[in-house]
């Protein structure tokens, strides 16, 4: 399955649409980032840059971060 790591943000919604398009299994986990969650340690881990979106594919233990993602 995949995790989107989100906050509604342009970037955000993009990867959200591009997942319901391609119909994808996968799981929203919101990020606040008004409260700062991207810069906590267990998110840091997967974004080392504290950035959104981060898509992780929990099967291959893959994660793509920032922007890009």
């Amino acid at each position: 399955m995949i995790e989107l790591f989100y906050s509604s943000t342009p970037n955000g919604r993009k990867i959200s649409i591009m997942l319901e398009e391609l119909k994808f299994d996968y799981k929203v986990t919101e990020i606040n980032l008004s409260e700062g969650e991207q810069f906590k340690p267990e998110f840091r881990k997967i974004s080392p840059l504290s950035k959104i979106p981060v898509i992780t594919d929990h099967k291959n233990k893959v994660s793509i971060f920032q922007s890009g993602a």
